[in-house]
């Protein structure tokens, strides 16, 4: 048998370059697996609209609405009313100063659950974003500082001609107007320029799309729509006070 000779030798006894094949291919194999299951991870999590950003006093953590005055505690037998509302919407703005005193004055005294809801469509169709979105940030960051209910009228007061939309002056006017002062207003600046709930904002257009609302101002009682072709709808946008009334019809 011919012998090797020194070549050979050498050749054979020289360790091999790198891993072996087999050991690549069980890592390629558990790299994959990770991959799968960080990608079912992510879309389980967008299909139950999981959320992970900043919440805001008062907001649910999955976007589903801020509460006004969420420290009150509620009567027995009170009423959720949803109310999904475009700060730009200028019909929101006359339900706001036919019956906006009235509802608050309910929620603070725990007679209703008021959920706000706001939306940022209008942005879109009056091409003027993200008018929408800052106003509406705007309250989150007023929530905070324990001031949504004033920051919610204090907006609607100074709602700008339809088209011409807000800036961040605005608000930053509205959450002075809403009594924020000292280190608060400056923490609630903050917020208006960094845009701190903005996601939040989307998310929450987006659950409102979700539920089928497509206007506004949208009523909702103890989950039941009044229609907007109601009489009671059409009331409670030009009578002042007629909120009660109304609401005893319903809930």
């Amino acid at each position: 048998m011919p012998r090797p000779d020194a070549s050979q030798r050498l050749a054979a006894s020289k360790p091999k370059d790198g891993p072996s094949k087999g050991l690549i291919g069980g890592i390629i194999a558990a790299v994959l697996v990770v991959i799968v299951v960080v990608a079912v991870f992510v879309t389980q999590a967008n299909k139950s609209g999981a959320y992970s950003g900043p919440v805001p006093k008062g907001g649910t953590s999955n976007a589903q609405g801020l509460r006004a005055y969420p420290n009150v505690q509620l009567k027995s037998g009170a009423p959720t009313v949803d109310l999904y509302e475009d700060f730009q919407c200028p019909i929101c703005n006359d339900l706001e100063k036919a019956n906006g005193e009235q509802i608050l004055a309910d929620a603070k005294a725990g007679k209703i659950k008021l959920v706000w809801h706001l939306m940022t469509f209008l942005q879109d169709n009056l091409h003027n974003a993200p008018s929408s979105t800052i106003a509406a940030n705007g309250l989150y960051c007023a929530a905070d500082a324990g001031k949504a209910a004033e920051y919610h009228k204090a907006n609607f007061a100074g709602q700008p001609k339809e088209g011409v939309g807000y800036t961040t002056a605005d608000i930053k006017k509205f959450g002075k107007e809403a009594g924020i002062t000292g280190a608060a207003l400056t923490k609630f600046n903050s917020c208006v320029d960094k845009g701190t709930y903005d996601q939040y904002v989307k998310l929450t257009d987006d659950n409102a799309g979700k539920a089928g609302v497509t206007g506004t101002p949208t009523i909702f009682i103890n989950g039941k729509e009044l229609k907007s072709t109601s009489t009671d709808y059409s009331t409670l946008l030009q009578t002042k006070d007629s909120w009660n009334t109304v609401l005893a019809k319903h809930k």
